[in-house]
């Protein structure tokens, strides 16, 4: 099974994983711009998936479909988006193969076979009046003046063609809604194929059953949830199926009731739980220690060995999954901090409005119930811990600990993630309901639609305190997408597919966005001829489409270098 996957399987599933979900969006993307170019008549040169040097390559039609080495991105290689619509100038010396008296092949290298060579004199491949196509050549006799088929090839190079681009099957001369509907074609049938995947998921997981307390599944991601028996095999102390009647002493009926009296445990800044359940028909008594992520700083018990002892002579609090954010401050060092580190003591700084820095006192850890209390009514603050690191065998004070800084309340609101999550990892009983899974896709697919924009405000944009806390570094690249990739690999194949789904919407609305050289960008060109009756210079349009181009490629290493090295701290 999957989730059993580690290691080099792991990997090796994640690599399949990645490129059949970036090559299916990328597929379904310029698949959208490839159906309405042809609706529209626009002749496409190459349908490519990938980037680089091409892999495989097979001619359909007028079509060249080929798959290239580098799995991101893709293209649709359309008439007319070249400056120029002719390959070859007056002067230059070519060769041409006729057919039925026209020319049929315009021969452009010297070994190639031509039934006439000779130097350029005048040519009109474009026909943009509605004039017939011709070019003339000086055979080194005379002049010689030949009609041009509409269909006729270049030969640029041994057993490799492209068709020439006459006036009306290119972009340019397709109506504004023609090119328009050609470009947002693409980030659409992404977002098609995103509500496709989250009414897939729906479908599949039900909706979940809040009026009901019978228990629908069990996590271990809290680990105090798994108990050992004598003979050595693990179970979960709840179990599906358990009909959930109080809360600590508080008696519930539905589950909205008894995440009511969760609640209740942040607001406590407490941790352990009292439940009593009706397993088949008998009532039993659990008391549990609920799972602690203070997503703000990004630090958790989840999936923590609670049977691993403590060194000798420490005591702190032991971590599970981590996502910490450092600032850069250069003291990470070779022992920074891990999961299954033991913390052991905490300072903690105020960040205010006005950037400087109020020191806090240093503070022993004794409890995730400390910690909660600590971080819940805490905004931006810098933090150094004690802890003890297993790589080091030893403890890392709090002078060489790096700096940690919390996400601040105005960017958790933002991307409506709560600050510190108490769970004790159960859920409820699904139950299959059409109309309100279709509405729950749509909700997913609205909410990831948003989440983007919302992103987009971070990043231009400082919080309201004048503290940029999401800036380009946050950034990531398809180094990072498989990062994420082998997690939901981890997850089960339909928290892939709503992954996919997410992705999906996201590479529509970034292709969206009015940046030259993007579809979105290209939009805004349209734009500007609809309401100016004018077209922009294609060599002006085509150079600031190249720069940005460019400045794109350089953001992506940038962005690239950035995941890498995330990766290879993570270990």
């Amino acid at each position: 099974m999957i989730l059993a996957l580690t290691g080099v399987p792991l990997v090796i599933v994640s690599i399949i994983a990645f490129i059949l979900i970036l090559g299916i969006i990328i597929i379904i993307h310029e698949g959208g711009h490839f159906f309405f170019a042809r609706r529209a008549g626009i002749l496409c040169h190459e349908f490519s998936i990938g980037m680089g040097p091409a892999i495989y390559k097979k001619k359909f039609g007028e079509t060249t479909f080929c798959i290239r080495a580098i799995p991101i991105g893709g293209y649709v290689s359309m008439a007319g988006e070249e400056v120029t619509s002719e390959l070859i100038k007056v002067g230059e010396q070519i060769g041409v193969n006729l057919l039925d008296g026209k020319v049929s092949e315009i021969v452009t290298i010297e070994d190639a076979e031509a039934q006439i060579r000779g130097e350029v004199v005048e040519l009109d491949l474009y026909g943009k009046d509605g004039n017939p196509l011709f070019i003339t050549i000086y055979d080194g006799f005379q002049n010689q003046y030949y009609e041009v088929l509409r269909d006729a090839f270049y030969v640029m190079k041994k057993d490799s063609k492209m068709q020439i681009t006459p006036y009306d099957r290119s972009f340019e001369s397709k109506t504004i809604l023609q090119r328009f509907l050609t470009l947002f074609a693409g980030p659409f049938m992404n977002f098609i194929l995103a509500i496709v995947l989250y009414l897939i998921v729906s479908f599949a997981t039900g909706v979940p059953n809040y009026n009901s307390n019978v228990i629908g599944a069990v996590s271990t991601t809290n680990t105090s949830m798994v108990e050992k028996a004598p003979d050595g095999t693990l179970s979960t102390k709840l179990k599906k199926g358990d009909q959930i009647q109080k809360v600590n002493g508080v008696e519930v009926a539905n589950w909205k009731e008894m995440s009511k009296e969760l609640d209740k445990l942040l607001e406590n800044a407490t941790t352990k739980v009292q439940i009593e359940v009706l397993r088949n028909e008998q009532p039993i008594q659990i008391e549990l220690d609920c799972y602690t992520y203070i997503v703000s700083l990004g630090i958790s018990n989840m999936q923590v060995d609670i049977e691993k002892p403590f060194p000798e002579g420490v005591s702190g609090v032991r971590l599970g999954a981590i996502g910490l954010r450092y600032l850069d401050d250069g003291k990470k060092g070779e022992y920074p901090i891990a999961s299954g580190d033991i913390l052991t003591k905490i300072r903690m700084d105020k960040v205010n409005p006005d950037k400087t820095i109020t020191t806090g006192e240093v503070e022993e850890i004794q409890s995730w119930d400390q910690l909660i209390a600590m971080f819940k009514d805490a905004d931006i603050v810098n933090v150094y811990f004690e802890y003890y690191s297993y790589k080091k065998e030893g403890i890392v004070s709090i002078e060489d600990c790096a700096t940690l800084q919390t996400y601040g309340n105005e960017v958790l609101e933002n991307q409506r993630i709560d600050k510190i999550e108490v769970k004790l990892g159960i859920s409820p009983k699904m139950k299959f309901d059409f109309f309100q899974s279709i509405g729950n896709a749509f909700v997913d697919f609205w909410n990831d639609f948003t989440l983007i924009f919302r992103t987009l405000g971070l990043l231009l944009f400082p919080s309201s305190s004048g503290i940029r806390q999401v800036g380009v570094n946050d950034l990531s690249s398809f180094v990072g997408i498989f990062d994420l990739v082998k997690t939901f690999v981890g997850s089960g194949f339909l928290s892939l597919l709503a992954f996919m789904a997410m992705l999906s919407v996201n590479i529509g609305v970034m292709n969206l966005l009015p940046i030259p050289a993007l579809d979105g960008g290209r939009i805004v060109f349209l734009g500007y001829e609809l309401v100016t009756r004018r077209k922009p210079s294609k060599k002006v349009e085509n150079i600031i489409n190249n720069v940005f181009f460019i400045l794109l490629l350089i953001l992506f290493v940038y962005v690239t270098y950035n995941d890498i090295l995330r990766m290879i701290r993570k270990g």
